[in-house]
């Protein structure tokens, strides 16, 4: 009797051990997810091209959206306006893709100026690359003895 008792209790401590390897598996599981969802919301954020707020505009901005959450007819509105976006390639002002070159380095000066048309540089193909308006980048990048190829068809 004493020997089934004993068993029973290891048994009861293997099961005990199982189901603690099951539950750090399942908060690892729930951790991955987490920092997939927040690397998302990083990349829709740059997306939207406000990644260059600054971090107090950014989180002000952020709780502005908060307190309008609870009017149903912004959210049908936002869910509109975001399935246009991501339908046009995420490009909110109808731009093409757009491919910069300098010949030597340009001026920081130059450089804010391209980020800030939503351009981002591609250190593999030492070029600026991305989607904006064709206009408004030849107008910066010719300032600066720049050349813009349009990727459209």
């Amino acid at each position: 009797m004493r020997k089934n008792l004993q068993q029973r209790k290891a048994e009861l401590e293997r099961q005990k051990i199982a189901i603690m390897g099951k539950e750090k598996a399942l908060k690892e599981t729930e951790r991955r997810e987490r920092t997939k969802k927040l690397i998302e919301i990083g990349g829709l954020v740059a997306k939207a091209g406000i990644d260059t707020l600054d971090i107090n505009a950014l989180y002000g901005a952020l709780l502005s959206i908060k307190e309008k959450i609870n009017k149903a007819e912004i959210l049908g509105e936002w869910s509109q306006k975001g399935a246009s976006a991501f339908a046009r390639g995420g490009n909110e002002e109808g731009g093409v893709p757009l491919v910069v070159q300098f010949n030597e380095k340009p001026s920081e000066e130059a450089r804010s100026a391209i980020r800030a048309l939503g351009l981002k540089w591609n250190a593999i193909r030492q070029e600026w690359q991305g989607i904006a308006n064709l206009e408004d980048v030849e107008s910066v990048v010719k300032q600066h003895s720049g050349n813009v190829v349009s990727m459209a068809s």
